[in-house]
């Protein structure tokens, strides 16, 4: 095999995140789960944030042999856990250069029926949790010379999906707001701000939503039903957030990454 000449390597450099420090929210399993682990293969010191706490630290635990890890227990929608959870990341490992926005809560609700209390619950996971893991980052990122936030948003977000779904659906076109609007508040500080929207992906959470709409499922979660024919598996959404999180996309903010297999092409 030839050896990687001294341009090559400074190009798959940039694809990786050595010495940063990465808060993965949601992290203890699915795409959160798979990301940490990804950011910790490639170099990054990783905080595994999750609701809930043990299942945080067996994650860290797990990728330990990889890479430095810290497991916290962390509800995105309360201030007041989100800036425990990055006063720890400070005390452990100095500060965030890296925050990924993937905690989230989704279930169906018929817009007339609905209880104005599953609305706010949505926004305040969806929406809210993401300004306040945001706000945080950024406290911590100014003082580092800068960092990457990626927000994991949804396809839904811009193709509504078939079932009822107004309360997540808008609360996910609050997150893409939040990220052009921090992309531009928070660019002289070094921060850059991109979103993720995920199509359908092969985790229990999107089991549930296949197994639980079968009657309605929205194209994009069932195989077959979108140009590539499956369903993305996990893996290759960490991709593109590490994509996004790395020096590779340094001149890229404020931007909605598509990650649906096609679906939204038509």
């Amino acid at each position: 095999m030839a050896s990687l000449t001294s341009s090559s390597a400074e190009a798959l450099a940039a694809f990786t995140l050595t010495d940063k420090v990465a808060l993965v929210t949601g992290g203890a399993s699915g795409l959160g789960l798979a990301t940490a682990r990804l950011f910790a293969e490639v170099g990054a010191r990783v905080v595994i944030g999750d609701l809930d706490g043990a299942a945080a630290k067996a994650a860290a635990d797990e990728l330990q042999a990889i890479s430095s890890t810290l497991g916290v227990e962390m509800d995105v929608a309360d201030e007041a856990s989100v800036q425990r959870a990055f006063a720890a990341a400070a005390e452990a490992f100095g500060g965030v250069d890296v925050l990924v926005n993937n905690a989230a809560y989704r279930q169906k609700a018929d817009t007339l029926s609905m209880p104005v209390e599953e609305w706010d619950r949505m926004h305040a996971v969806n929406a809210r949790g993401t300004f306040l893991c945001l706000r945080e980052a950024v406290r911590q990122m100014r003082g580092r010379g800068g960092g990457a936030v990626v927000n994991v948003s949804s396809m839904s977000s811009v193709h509504p999906t078939i079932f009822p779904n107004m309360h997540y659906d808008s609360s996910k076109a609050g997150v893409d707001a939040i990220t052009r609007l921090a992309a531009v508040e928070f660019a002289k500080d070094g921060v850059r701000v991109n979103s993720v929207l995920p199509g359908g992906m092969q985790t229990a959470g999107g089991a549930r939503v296949r197994e639980t709409h079968v009657d309605l499922a929205g194209p994009a979660l069932i195989p077959g039903r979108n140009p590539t024919g499956r369903i993305a598996q996990p893996i290759e959404m960490a991709r593109a957030i590490l994509f996004l999180a790395s020096p590779a996309a340094s001149y890229i903010t404020g931007a909605k990454l598509l990650v649906d297999g096609g679906f939204t092409v038509g």
